[in-house]
């Protein structure tokens, strides 16, 4: 079997987002020509990169895609705005002091995390499409089991019978292996909510105290490096606040699992030993 390749890091999605906080911030100092510039060429730098990882993305996937993902046009677009930025006029400097340039920009990145993750779950397998030639391989894979999987229950019911002679100590030995799997998923989803919220909870404190030391470093008559600082500790707090944001969603996630897995096993104490065993 070909091992495939690494999946991409997609570490030139995450810079062209940090480009884009940057101009939302609406700073003035942050909106001179040589700053709208030097982002603009780095932007188009960190779409060649990104161009590459798409296209590695998408040959790791199996097969054809019933309707591919665009994601030119997006690059396209996010190409355009870098181009704006390498020839900044005073229309666009305007629209970066207000903070409108990099709000346009951010949206135009997530909309490109969006493509990217629904591609990304189809190389996963966890949208299953398949071509009119899948369709048919899948149909002769599907009778050619049909004989080994009712061979293989009638093999089922033989071990039955001849289960069924020790009672109650095989009936509790399902339940409780597969009761058993779904509690230790339950906990370690419990244990890290609690990781999670402890960490929510150290984010929001750093947060806190940059957003104040960013604050209090403001004035009206400011050296360049102090600029610079102020810029360094605003980018970090709207990190901060995106950290605390993946935590809440994770959160939620495993919530939400530990609802599904208690209603799983609800369901296994509902049925009788007889569909246990068959896996029903």
């Amino acid at each position: 079997m070909i091992a495939l390749a690494p999946a991409p890091s997609f570490t030139s999605l995450h810079e062209i987002r940090d480009k884009a906080i940057l101009l939302s911030l609406g700073k003035a100092f942050l909106c001179e020509e040589v700053f709208l510039m030097k982002i603009g060429r780095s932007l188009d730098e960190s779409l060649e990169h990104l161009r590459e990882d798409i296209l590695s993305l998408k040959m790791r996937y199996v097969g054809k895609f019933v309707e591919d993902v665009d994601t030119d046009s997006i690059l396209e677009e996010l190409h355009s705005q870098a181009e704006v930025l390498q020839s900044p006029d005073r229309r666009v400097t305007d629209k970066c002091t207000v903070g409108t340039l990099g709000a346009e920009l951010e949206r135009t990145v997530q909309t490109l995390t969006d493509a990217i993750k629904t591609i990304k779950a189809k190389v996963e397998g966890e949208v299953e499409e398949y071509t009119s030639k899948d369709a048919v391989v899948k149909g002769a894979k599907t009778a050619g089991s049909f004989v080994s999987s009712l061979f293989s229950l009638v093999i089922k019911l033989v071990i039955l019978l001849f289960l069924l002679a020790l009672g109650p100590a095989i009936y509790l030995g399902v339940t409780m292996d597969r009761e058993g799997t779904l509690q230790k998923q339950i906990a370690e989803s419990t244990n890290t909510i609690q990781s999670q919220k402890a960490q929510i909870a150290s984010l929001r404190k750093e947060r806190d105290e940059l957003a104040a030391k960013a604050e209090a470093s403001q004035a009206d008559h400011l050296r360049r490096e102090q600029k610079l600082e102020i810029m360094d500790l605003n980018v970090k707090v709207h990190t901060l606040d995106q950290q605390v944001h993946k935590a809440e969603a994770e959160i939620t996630e495993h919530e939400r699992r530990i609802k599904v897995n208690q209603k799983k096993i609800e369901e296994i104490k509902t049925k009788t030993f007889l569909q246990r065993f068959l896996r029903q």
